[in-house]
């Protein structure tokens, strides 16, 4: 069923006016945004009643949807973990998937093994272990991981321990920056009293550890174990060393929370979480959100601040602060973290003092992040891309084509695949030319468009929004001779070299832009990066086939034989290289058969 906001008016007018949750669904009952609502009858009726000028993402939904359909709940925090729930399991795709825009590194504790280690990783797995982190800093990270193996004596070691037989303890023991555990000198309990110590510390929780070490210390002097007091004090100085230089003025003594801070732009929203502990600054971490895939209402900004503690790769803190232009309810959200977490955060919106001016410089900062990548909008360039060809919609995915060949030897194609105006590599395919003889472009560009799009019908998937073709004319009709052939075929263009015309069979004259154009630059982007795919591939074909043909050229030396030779020595010139007798070690080559071939060679 086609789109219509008058059917979906009219199927909505009995929904519930009460909390709940609602699910847009495609005509394969596929999920594509699951939201919470107040009351769902107004909330859905929303989305058919208004224009949607601030969120451009929802007309571009609302044509694939088919259905909707509500679940009543009885509160409006109900509403939310319901949501959260199906969001997790179904992943819509227009609902926000909290990403950074980098791989920051975690530290990992191996608290399953019986000494446990401390590492640096790039993700989190489900493997018991415990992770802290991601830090934006790796030097930082880098600097305290160090100074954390050597205050609490960790191994850094790959052994398994314990081992059966102690072995003799390496220099780090030796340099008082090891526990010696490989050579049974610390026993396990006590090993592990270090590691809770070492996350203690590493998660910032410094004021705890303090005490302890020092009840320690009176402890050790009192039993007049003067050297374990004298170790315990230096522990002690060296925990407040680390502390003290990165420890921020808040007007506010140590201060343990998280902080929020949310700014937006026309096309993007930022949110910024500042992590303290105990007055220390441990971790800032930056979302930055495209609106065309996400309902940035207000009434989804909870849902996005919880999405970040529900994947579990981050400390809970006590206390939660929350700007006032979130449209967040405290009271909803602290009940989410008791109910779904099992923790009790005090979460808090700060209208003055202290607590307010740490929002502010969250706020701040998550202001000054998104002017650093609002320069980088991809989805605008889209839709220059859109009003330049006067397409009827934005072209979401872009499939670009490209013929590489020299002589009719070396004929092969390239596309490549740009989602939302980035290049999306795994989708990127090579095609070798099958059914054409001779060097026509034309019939090769119709080989490879049919192929791709005859490979997505049999696999059911949607085809792009637009097929860009490297070429003009002739390139053009080509390609849309193949997709005469398919029902609800993608629109099509073409951009031609030296005067970097643009053509589509919708226009006329082509569209000539001037070189600054961002819908010029976007298409000279996708077939720069689609050409030098093709070449790449084009090379590593051409190499095969010219490494391969000068062994099959010897007499004795078939398809086989030149494959386990590649094989064996990984290119041409090393079996030139190589000696008789490694030659003769190959699968199917006598020591006769390795000199004859090493003579034919030299003689090359």
């Amino acid at each position: 069923m086609a789109y219509s906001p008058q059917h979906f008016l009219a199927e909505t007018e009995n929904f519930p006016h009460t909390p709940g949750v609602y699910i847009m669904r495609d005509s394969e009952g596929g999920p594509l945004y699951i939201g919470k609502a107040v009351d769902l009858r107004s909330r859905v009726r929303s989305y058919f009643s208004d224009d949607h000028d601030d969120r451009p993402y929802i007309p571009i939904m609302l044509r694939r949807l088919h259905a909707v359909e509500w679940i009543a709940t009885n509160t409006e925090a109900e509403a939310l973990i319901l949501e959260a729930n199906l969001v997790r399991t179904h992943k819509p795709p227009y609902n926000i998937e909290l990403r950074d825009d980098k791989h920051f590194p975690y530290l990992k504790i191996t608290v399953g093994e019986p000494f446990p280690r401390l590492l640096v990783v790039r993700r989190v797995e489900s493997d018991g272990a415990t992770y802290l982190g991601p830090y934006t800093d790796a030097g930082a990270m880098r600097r305290n991981m160090a100074f954390a193996l050597r205050l609490f004596r960790i191994r850094d070691c790959n052994k398994r321990l314990p081992l059966s037989r102690a072995a003799r303890p390496c220099i780090n023991y030796s340099m008082g920056r090891c526990s010696g555990a490989c050579a049974g000198l610390i026993g396990q309990d006590e090993y592990r009293h270090n590691v809770d110590m070492m996350i203690r510390f590493l998660r910032g929780r410094r004021r705890d550890l303090l005490a302890e070490l020092t009840r320690a210390m009176a402890d050790a002097s009192a039993h007049m174990r003067f050297e374990q007091a004298a170790a315990l004090r230096d522990q002690i100085q060296l925990v407040k060393d680390a502390s003290g230089p990165q420890r921020v003025d808040l007007r506010l003594p140590d201060v343990d929370c998280d902080v929020v801070g949310i700014a937006e732009a026309d096309r993007r929203l930022c949110l910024a979480v500042l992590s303290f502990r105990e007055g220390l600054l441990s971790s800032k971490r930056h979302f930055v959100i495209k609106k065309e895939t996400w309902d940035c209402s207000e009434s989804d900004h909870e849902s996005a601040i919880l999405q970040f503690y529900r994947e579990g790769a981050t400390d809970v803190p006590s206390e939660l602060l929350l700007p006032s232009h979130g449209g967040f309810n405290a009271g909803i959200m602290t009940d989410w973290f008791r109910s779904q977490l099992n923790a009790t955060v005090e979460v808090s919106i700060p209208q003055k003092g202290a607590k307010a001016h740490i929002v502010e410089m969250a706020i701040k900062n998550a202001r000054l992040y998104l002017a650093e990548k609002a320069p980088v909008d991809p989805m605008a360039d889209v839709e220059e891309l859109q009003k330049a060809l006067s397409l009827p919609r934005p072209p979401l995915v872009i499939e670009a084509f490209d013929i590489s060949n020299l002589g009719p030897d070396y004929t092969v194609a390239g596309m490549v695949q740009f989602k939302e105006g980035e290049p999306n590599k795994s989708q990127y395919r090579t095609y070798k030319i099958k059914g054409v003889e001779g060097q026509n472009d034309f019939a090769m560009m119709m080989e490879v468009v049919t192929r791709r799009l005859t490979r997505l019908t049999e696999e059911g998937k949607p085809f792009p929004d637009l097929l860009l073709i490297d070429g003009g004319k002739g390139q053009l009709h080509a390609a849309m001779a193949a997709l005469a052939h398919f029902e609800h075929a993608p629109l099509v263009a073409s951009i031609a070299k030296q005067e970097e015309l643009l053509y589509t069979p919708t226009l006329s004259e082509p569209v000539r832009l001037p070189a600054n154009h961002p819908a010029r630059k976007l298409a000279e982007r996708i077939r720069d990066e689609v050409h030098r795919f093709s070449i790449t591939f084009h090379r590593k074909v051409r190499g095969k086939k010219m490494r391969t043909s000068v062994l099959q050229d010897i007499a004795g030396v078939g398809p086989a034989r030149s494959r386990a030779l590649l094989r064996h020595f990984g290119s041409l010139q090393n079996v030139m290289a190589a000696p008789v007798d490694d030659i003769a070690q190959v699968k199917g080559f006598s020591r006769e058969a390795a000199e004859a071939l090493k003579s034919e060679l030299l003689g090359k």
